[in-house]
């Protein structure tokens, strides 16, 4: 028996893994700007886009990967190869049905953007290497999931890293060489991820490991498929729920009121990322648990996630205004700043959510997380176009944080967490509430803007030092440390 990684260092791992990629864009989009033109880079993110939707193929296939074999942790090694194999043998089939697609849609998709002709003659010429993208991102999807399933992050996140580099940089490199035309350019990206998977192969061979003792089985083809259905059904809904804000803002308002929209609600759901690296972190080890344990550890995520969010959320909340008044001038800022707060307090319970949804993913009920997000779509939409038309952009904002919130009681109601951690929720929930109000009742800049800013900050930290004692051990540890530091220097 393998014995289980550390949760924090796989959580540092996956923290890392999601936050470097940023980094990496913040230096090379100015860079792909000035080699290749803001039209061939518009023009390129729209063949990343196409590829991305027909990676859809993989239909849920990595993370049932991830799951099964997670579930197999004791199993023998036979077991978990023959998932792996026969995720594989599916997912290579789906990826070249989805590169086939493609090669066929891409003409009419395509036209759907009015690229200049001579860019998109560019792109045409690279149909064939665009088609042959979803295969490589459907079998680079398993061997991903495999490796989750494993909970080797480290090594996971490693080679993923590499490959976004790959992906990044070879197309830069052929740019400054060959110059910007897309026709070698598109096929530069492919290879690029084409030697990713090669080292994806490498790693999962090492690290899964791979000994050839199994093979692929018809039995596991069902519920493979089964779990991977309902994990398609919400990969489609999500980023539906997620966008339909700003595409019913850009025919209703115009596209102004996107960007005053578009640039709070980008800073506000950048905090995601924490309860994103948790619920990753935690998948495979809750795949694995007797269902008592997995809903015990899930309850506990819950609780030290709220102790580190909810101070988060109330600062970031006063943050917003001084914030948007420096980056983009009080006009701006007068447009965005209440839009922003209220993004903010969805954000908070939108980002506990992710525990339940992974818990009950984890334990088996992807259906009940699928069958949730496709009946909040018609609903959603409808309250998104009544607060529109009653409300405008705070009208949004607002619907966007009651899709969140509704989402999130159905979670938790679902995964039977108890009442215990639901009246554990009710203080910091109180406290995001207040804090878009009394932005509202004292505005920047005032004293009594400080004071409410001082008051219901500090009212949050105190809630989570009492209630988490391991952030508060850590937070006094990381004070005294700064202390000690200050006084040596002095």
């Amino acid at each position: 028996m393998m014995p289980r990684p550390s949760l924090k260092r796989n959580a540092l791992f996956n923290f890392v893994g999601s936050a470097l990629p940023m980094i990496v864009s913040l230096v090379t989009v100015p860079l792909y700007l000035e080699h290749i033109g803001a039209a061939r880079y518009g023009v390129l993110a729209i063949v990343w886009m196409l590829q991305g939707y027909f990676g859809y193929f993989d239909l849920g296939l990595s993370a049932a990967t991830a799951n099964r074999i997670a579930q197999l942790s004791d199993a023998t090694p036979e077991e978990r190869e023959s998932v792996l194999w026969t995720a594989l043998v599916l997912n290579a089939g789906f990826g070249v049905i989805g590169g086939l697609l493609l090669f066929a849609l891409a003409r009419v998709l395509l036209a759907q953007f009015h690229i200049d002709p001579s860019i998109n003659a560019e792109v045409l010429a690279a149909l064939p290497w665009m088609a042959c993208s979803v295969p490589l991102a459907t079998v680079a999807g398993v061997f991903s999931g495999a490796l989750s399933g494993r909970e080797q992050f480290g090594p996971l996140n490693t080679v993923q890293f590499t490959g976004m580099l790959i992906f990044q940089i070879v197309p830069l490199v052929t740019a400054i060489v060959k110059g910007p035309n897309l026709q070698y350019l598109i096929p530069a990206a492919i290879l690029g991820s084409a030697a990713s998977l090669m080292l994806m192969i490498a790693m999962v061979s090492a690290v899964f490991p791979l000994r050839f003792a199994g093979r692929p089985r018809r039995r596991l083809v069902k519920p493979l498929f089964s779990y991977g259905a309902w994990i398609t059904v919400t990969n489609l809904a999500s980023p539906l729920l997620e966008t339909a804000d700003r595409l019913l803002i850009g025919s209703m308002l115009g596209p102004q009121a996107v960007a005053w929209y578009q640039v709070p609600f980008n800073l506000a759901v950048r905090v995601r990322i924490l309860p994103g690296v948790i619920a990753r972190t935690l998948f495979p080890r809750l795949s694995a648990l007797e269902s008592a344990n997995a809903t015990e550890l899930a309850a506990s995520a819950v609780r030290g996630l709220a102790a580190v969010m909810t101070p988060m959320i109330v600062f970031g909340i006063f943050l917003m205004q001084p914030f948007l008044i420096l980056w983009t001038g009080h006009e701006f800022a007068s447009k965005a700043v209440s839009v922003g707060a209220i993004i903010l307090a969805g954000v908070w319970i939108n980002s506990l959510a992710y525990i339940p949804c992974s818990h009950l993913q984890a334990i088996g009920r992807p259906d009940i997380v699928a069958r949730f997000h496709a009946l909040e779509l018609v609903p959603f939409i409808a309250l998104l176009w009544w607060a529109l038309h009653s409300f405008g952009l705070l009208g949004a904002a607002f619907a966007w944080s009651a899709r969140c919130t509704v989402d999130a009681l159905l979670l938790f109601a679902a995964s039977r967490f108890g009442a215990k951690l639901a009246r554990h929720l009710i203080a910091p929930a109180l406290l995001v509430i207040a804090a878009p109000v009394a932005t509202v009742l004292f505005p920047w800049p005032s004293w009594t803007n400080v004071a409410a800013w001082a008051c219901l900050t500090g009212t949050a930290m105190a809630w989570s030092f009492a209630t988490e004692p391991l952030v508060r051990a850590r937070v006094l540890r990381a004070m005294s440390s700064m202390i000690q530091h200050t006084w040596r220097r002095a």
